[in-house]
C-alpha cells in the first residue's frame, strides 16, 4: 500500500489493518509534517518500503520507529544506520556520499545491494550475522572481505561483469544456493568446488568460463544452471553427471550437448 502526501491516514490505517499490506512511501513529498503524521499512524510497523523524494523528505523519522525491522530504502538522503541497528532485513541502493555507520548492523540477517560501487565487499565484512546477501548489480573485482560472513546460506551476484577472483567465497562452508549472474570476466571459479554444504548453483550470462570440473566436489549439489550466453571452455559437461537437475545452455554454438546428462526433474521429486 503506498501512502501519499494529503492521504486520509485513518482510511490507510484501516484498510492496512484488514488487508495486511505492506507499507511504501514512494512520492513526491513537499511538507516535512506528512511524516509527523505517518509516525502517529504507523510508527510502530515492522516493514517499510521508502523511496519518496521532495523539499519534505528527510530520513529522521525512520529512527524513531523502535519496531522496525525491515527497510527497503531507496538512498537519496543522509542515513545514518547506528541508529537502525534493530534492522534484520534491508534492501537498499548504495550510495557512499549518504550512507553512514553501515557496519553497526550487526543484526541484519537478509541483505540486498543495488548498484555497490566499491572494489570489494571489506565494507561488509562486520555484518557477520548474515544469511542472504545479494546484489542487483556490483562493481567489485574480488570477494575479499566475505570471508568472514561465514552464516551465509544464499549469495547471489548480480552484474559483476567486473569480478575476476572468488578465491575468499572458500569459507562458506554453510552456504546452499550460490548464483553468478552477468560474470563477464571471471573464468576460474574452482574455488567454489570447496563449498561442500552447496545443493544450488547458478552460473548465468558467464561467458569465460574455463571449466566445471569442479563440481565433482560438490556432493550435495542437487541442481545446476549453465544458461544464458555461459560458455564452458572446454566444452565437457560430463563432471556434472551425478547432479539429478543439470540445465546448460541450449545454443550448440556456446556448449556441446549431451542429453544423456541433463536430467529435467521438478525439486519436489529429488
Amino acid at each position: 500500500m503506498d501512502i501519499r502526501e494529503g492521504a486520509d491516514f485513518n482510511a490507510a490505517k484501516k484498510y492496512y489493518i484488514d488487508n495486511n499490506e505492506g507499507i511504501n512511501i514512494s512520492r513526491e513529498i513537499q511538507n516535512s509534517n506528512f511524516f509527523e503524521q505517518f509516525l502517529k499512524y504507523f510508527g510502530d510497523i515492522e516493514s517499510l518500503g521508502m523511496s519518496a523524494y521532495g523539499d519534505g523528505v528527510s530520513y529522521d523519522f525512520l529512527y524513531q520507529m523502535q519496531n522496525l525491522k525491515s527497510l527497503d530504502l531507496h538512498t537519496m538522503y543522509d542515513i545514518n544506520f547506528e541508529r537502525l541497528r534493530s534492522l534484520e532485513t534491508l534492501s537498499v541502493w548504495w550510495n557512499k556520499k549518504t550512507i553512514n555507520n553501515f557496519d553497526a548492523l550487526l543484526k541484519l540477517e537478509n541483505l540486498q545491494i543495488i548498484e555497490f560501487d566499491e572494489k570489494d565487499l571489506i565494507k561488509l565484512s562486520n555484518l557477520t550475522n548474515l544469511k542472504s546477501l545479494s546484489f542487483a548489480t556490483a562493481k567489485i573485482k574480488s570477494l575479499k572481505g566475505i570471508e568472514k560472513l561465514t552464516k551465509l546460506e544464499y549469495l547471489s551476484l548480480g552484474g559483476v561483469r567486473s569480478l575476476t577472483d572468488i578465491t575468499d567465497i572458500t569459507t562458506l562452508q554453510k552456504l546452499e544456493r550460490l548464483e553468478f549472474d552477468i560474470c563477464w570476466k571471471l573464468k576460474d571459479f574452482s574455488a567454489i568446488g570447496e563449498l561442500k554444504a552447496l545443493k544450488e548453483l547458478k552460473l548465468l550470462d558467464c561467458k569465460n568460463l574455463e571449466s566445471i570440473k569442479f563440481v565433482k566436489g560438490l556432493p550435495n549439489l542437487k541442481s545446476l544452471s549453465t544458461l544464458g550466453t555461459t560458455i564452458i571452455n572446454d566444452f565437457d559437461t560430463t563432471p556434472a553427471e551425478h547432479v539429478p537437475i543439470f540445465f546448460g545452455s541450449q545454443y550448440k554454438k556456446y556448449n556441446k550437448q549431451y542429453p544423456e546428462k541433463e536430467i529435467h526433474k521438478k525439486l519436489d521429486e529429488l
